[in-house]
C-alpha cells in the first residue's frame, strides 16, 4: 500500500523542505551553517570572534540528534571557533573555550529535551487521536449492531428506569418503533430485572441468563428468555440485558409435544388392542365350546358372557388408522446421536462408567422424527444404565452401521445380559424394573415407520439393535 506522506529523496539535496523535514536534512543544515561561519571569518579576518553565532547550529543539531552526539557537535563548534580567537594566553583561552562549550552544550542540552518533550506530546497526541477515532468507529459498529439486532436489548438503572434501549426493545416492551422507553420505568413489565439489581446490594457483579415472563406495555404476558448482567455499586447500580421473545418456540415446543404424546398413545393403543385380540380370541374358543352343552347355552350367565365378549372384542378391534403408516418424516441419524450423546453421558460418567462411539463416515436420512428416535435409544440406553449398576468396568458401546436400505443402531453394554428372552418384549413383564412397556413401546415406534427393535445375543453383556429405514433427503 503506498504512502500518502512525501518521501525523501537524497538526490535533491537543494529541495529545503526535504532538508528542514527529516534527520539528515537538518544535521546537514547545521554543518553547513557552521562551514558558512568559518568561511564568513576566514575571509573577513575580524578582529573579534563570531563564536555566539555558532549557537545556531548547535540548536538545529540538537532537535535532531542524542544527547552525546549534541556534546560532540558542542565540542567541535568549539574547536572551529577556538581557531579564530584573537592571541591570548593559555589560561584564557581553555577558559574561553570551556565557557563556550558549557553554552553550546547548555542550550543544545536544552533543545533536546524541549524537543524530546515536544515529539511525546505529539505522539501521545497522536495517541489520543486514533484511540477517538478508533472509539468512535466502534461505538458505530456497537450502535448499528444494537439497533439492527432482533433481540431486545436494554440498560436499567436502580429504579427500573430504561438508560438504553434499542429499536426491538421499544418494538417488545413499548408501544412501537417509534416511541422510546428511555426514561421509562420497566420494573413491572420484566420483574426478573428489578430481582437483580435487588438481589443484595453487594458488589458483587451478577451474569446470568434465565427463562422468565414478562409483560407488554398492554400488559399482555409472554415468555422470554434473558442474558443479563450488572455493574456499579450502591445507588448506581445497574443492569444490561437482553431479552428474546420465546412466544412462538414455546408453542411450537408444546404443540409438538402435545402431537408426539397423542401419537404414542395411538402406537400404545393400538399395539396392546393387538395383545388384547389375541386374549379375545382364546375367550371366543371358550366361550364357543361353553356353547355346545345344553345346560350352560340357554343360562342367562352364558348370554351375559357372551355379550362381554362380544365387547371386548369391539373394543379390541381398533386398529391403527391410516395415519399409523410410515411416518412421512425424515431426519439426519446423526442429529439423533448427538442429542443421545449429550443426554446419556453424564449419567455413565457420574458412575465411573464411559461411553464409546463407533459413526462410520456420512449422515444419511432416516424415517421418522428425531424426537421419537431419540426416545427409543434413550429407553435402550437407560436400561444399559440400570443393568450394570455395580459392575466393575461399566461401559455403553454405541455403534453405527450404514447399508443401502436401512440404518443399524447397536446399544451395546457390559451388564449380566437378559436372562429369559422369550417375554423380552411382551407388555406388562412381571420380572420388568418399571412398568413393562419401554422396549414394547419402542418396538411399536420402530414398526410404525417399518423399523424394528432386535435382542441380538452376546457371549456377554446385552446388545439391541435398532433398525432404522433410510430415507432420501429432502428437497
Amino acid at each position: 500500500m503506498e504512502s500518502s506522506l512525501p518521501v525523501p529523496r537524497p538526490s535533491r539535496p537543494l529541495d529545503l523542505r526535504w532538508a528542514w523535514s527529516t534527520a539528515t536534512g537538518r544535521a546537514l543544515c547545521a554543518g553547513v551553517l557552521v562551514a558558512c561561519l568559518v568561511a564568513l571569518e576566514w575571509r573577513s579576518q575580524l578582529g573579534y570572534s563570531l563564536g555566539v553565532f555558532y549557537v545556531f547550529p548547535v540548536i538545529l543539531a540538537a532537535t535532531v540528534l542524542t544527547r552525546r552526539k549534541v556534546l560532540l557537535f558542542a565540542l567541535a563548534c568549539v574547536w572551529v571557533r577556538a581557531n579564530f580567537v584573537p592571541e591570548t594566553s593559555a589560561i584564557e583561552y581553555w577558559l574561553r573555550s570551556a565557557m563556550a562549550l558549557l553554552a553550546y552544550g547548555g542550550v543544545g542540552l536544552l533543545v533536546v529535551e524541549q524537543t524530546r518533550n515536544r515529539r511525546a506530546i505529539i505522539a501521545a497526541y497522536d495517541g489520543l487521536r486514533l484511540e477517538k477515532e478508533l472509539r468512535q468507529r466502534a461505538e458505530g459498529q456497537l450502535r448499528a449492531l444494537v439497533d439492527s439486532s432482533p433481540a431486545a436489548i436494554v440498560t436499567v438503572n436502580g429504579r427500573g428506569e430504561v438508560l438504553a434501549a434499542n429499536r426491538a426493545a421499544s418494538e417488545l416492551l413499548g408501544d412501537g418503533a417509534s416511541t422510546t422507553l428511555i426514561g421509562r420505568c420497566i420494573d413491572e413489565q420484566v420483574p426478573l430485572f428489578t430481582q437483580a439489581l435487588a438481589t443484595g446490594g453487594s458488589a458483587r457483579a451478577l451474569r446470568v441468563s434465565a427463562s422468565s415472563w414478562a409483560r407488554r406495555a398492554d400488559g399482555h404476558p409472554f415468555p422470554v428468555t434473558t442474558w443479563f448482567s450488572t455493574y456499579g455499586e450502591g445507588d448506581e447500580r445497574c443492569l444490561a440485558g437482553i431479552l428474546v421473545d420465546m412466544s412462538d418456540e414455546v408453542r411450537e415446543r408444546e404443540f409438538d409435544a402435545f402431537r408426539q404424546l397423542n401419537e404414542h398413545h395411538r402406537i400404545l393403543a393400538g399395539t396392546v388392542s393387538h395383545e388384547i385380540r389375541n386374549l379375545c380370541s382364546a375367550i371366543r374358543v371358550a366361550q364357543t365350546n361353553l356353547g355346545r352343552r345344553d345346560d350352560v347355552a340357554g343360562t342367562a350367565d352364558y348370554a351375559a358372557l357372551t355379550t362381554l365378549v362380544d365387547s371386548l372384542a369391539k373394543i379390541a378391534s381398533v386398529r391403527l388408522r391410516e395415519s399409523s403408516k410410515p411416518s412421512a418424516s425424515v431426519t439426519r441419524l446423526r442429529h439423533a446421536l448427538k442429542q443421545l450423546l449429550v443426554v446419556v453421558e453424564p449419567d455413565w460418567l457420574d458412575i465411573g462408567g464411559a461411553v464409546h462411539w463407533h459413526r462410520p463416515p456420512g449422515d444419511p436420512y432416516v424415517r421418522g422424527e428425531s424426537h421419537d428416535l431419540l426416545q427409543v435409544l434413550l429407553n435402550l440406553a437407560y436400561n444399559s444404565l440400570r443393568a450394570v449398576q455395580g459392575s466393575e468396568r461399566p461401559s455403553l458401546t454405541v455403534r453405527v452401521e450404514i447399508g443401502q436400505r436401512e440404518s443399524t443402531v447397536s446399544i451395546i453394554d457390559t451388564g449380566p445380559g437378559v436372562a429369559d428372552v422369550t417375554a423380552l418384549f411382551h407388555p406388562f413383564r412381571p420380572d420388568a424394573d418399571g412398568t413393562g412397556l419401554g422396549l414394547y413401546t419402542s418396538r411399536a415406534i420402530m414398526r410404525s415407520i417399518d423399523g424394528d427393535v432386535r435382542h441380538v445375543p452376546t457371549p456377554s453383556g446385552c446388545r439391541f439393535d435398532v433398525i432404522i429405514p433410510n430415507a432420501e433427503a429432502p428437497e
